[in-house]
């Protein structure tokens, strides 16, 4: 009894000391029991997917191919370690063949997807948003817009950005370890090979030079415009007033005059088709005999059957409505980024501007990438990619 109380008063005598002991303490318990659930994790999938991985392979099939096309700055530097800790065992574990290749500088993506000549089932985006819209620019690109082969070609997203709102949407929120769990869940899918058609949109420049084109940007998330947005990605330049500097960021920012018109313009748009004679250039259904991989063979003749729009007739089609629009803040958004969308609902945008009440250099966002502003013509392309997902969210 007498220990017992001496080693109380000497708690109570160094009280500061006992306080920073236990914290220390309650700490390494819990960071312990972190690593015990996340090598438990990994046990567990590791021991699946290598059940899975020793399956014999029909000899008339060869191995699976994927390519990663992996951003190693992407999550503040860290994608690289938790895409190595966490996925490359499982593909590998799977028996499937991986070719890793990063990127070097911004838009290096597209560059590599345009140059990639090697065949492949499917290319795996280990980064965020801004990523996998670089992937899929360089992926239309490379065939001269040619969506049905792009269609082709399953893309996988392994939620390692610092942004990643097209994953958000595709797999589970979870309680505990959520990033992890997802990285998982993301895998599992890739090997899986579940997928399903999401859809995409193509951001072209109205004022276009003959001399030098440029040419569309695709993304599968949002187009964003605003003082919000402006402010939100100039966050960094305070980074010395801590875990306070987004608020600071929106005070600063917030002072600038004129900031119920940041966003002055006229949105021109056409009425959703189905498909008619005035649109029917583009309503093609690629064969579904053709397998992914060819699109990244040398280019051969591949019969499609096409549907026969001349008979359908859509005076509202290719109709030009305008509607001025002055506010804060307008973001144009995917149904890919809303889980609450059911699968088969028609495809659409979403248009969301701030509250009602350009001399300046203002900046466009498309899945958080920076561009210039300018006029831009926004098209849906519904269903145009297919996307490795979970099949209890498919």
């Amino acid at each position: 009894m007498a220990k017992i109380v001496n080693f109380l008063r000497t708690i109570r005598n160094n009280w500061k000391k006992s306080l920073v002991g236990c914290a220390a303490v309650s700490y390494g318990f819990s960071y312990s029991k972190e690593v015990y659930d996340i090598n438990q994790l990994m046990r567990q999938h590791c021991e699946n997917i290598s059940q899975y991985g020793d399956l014999p392979l029909p000899t008339n099939i060869k191995p699976r191919h994927v390519t990663i096309i992996l951003n190693p700055t992407a999550k503040k530097g860290k994608a690289k370690k938790l895409f190595e800790k966490y996925c490359e065992p499982l593909l590998h574990l799977a028996g499937i063949a991986v070719t890793i290749i990063q990127t070097e500088s911004q838009n290096d993506a597209r560059k590599i997807i345009m140059n990639l000549n090697t065949p492949t089932d499917a290319i795996i985006v280990a980064g965020g948003d801004g990523t996998l819209s670089d992937v899929l620019t360089g992926l239309v690109r490379k065939y001269d817009l040619n969506l049905n082969s792009v269609k082709q070609c399953p893309i996988g997203i392994l939620p390692l950005g610092q942004t990643n709102k097209i994953a958000k949407s595709l797999y589970h929120e979870y309680d505990d370890l959520s990033d992890i769990k997802q990285m998982i869940e993301a895998t599992m899918a890739v090997i899986h090979e579940e997928c399903k058609m999401m859809d995409m949109i193509e951001v072209k420049p109205i004022e276009d030079n003959p001399e030098e084109p440029i040419k569309p940007i695709y993304a599968m998330g949002a187009v964003e415009w605003g003082a919000w947005k402006d402010a939100n990605a100039s966050a960094n330049k305070y980074w010395y007033w801590g875990f306070l500097r987004k608020y600071v960021t929106y005070i600063f920012n917030g002072s600038k005059e004129n900031l119920n018109k940041y966003c002055d313009a006229i949105l021109k748009y056409t009425l959703p088709c189905e498909g008619c004679s005035r649109c029917s250039q583009n309503n093609l259904i690629s064969n579904l005999n053709t397998r992914w991989w060819h699109v990244f063979l040398p280019r051969s003749t591949i019969t499609r059957d096409s549907i026969d729009f001349s008979k359908r007739i859509n005076e509202k089609c290719d109709i030009l409505h305008e509607l001025p629009v002055s506010t804060c803040e307008m973001h144009v958004e995917t149904s890919n980024i809303d889980k609450s969308i059911v699968e088969l609902s028609p495809p659409s945008l979403k248009v969301k501007i701030g509250p009602e009440d350009v001399d300046e250099n203002y900046t466009l966002y498309i899945d958080n990438e920076e561009y210039e502003l300018k006029p831009v013509e926004i098209k849906l392309l519904s269903r145009a990619v297919k996307v490795f997902c979970s099949q209890l969210n498919s």
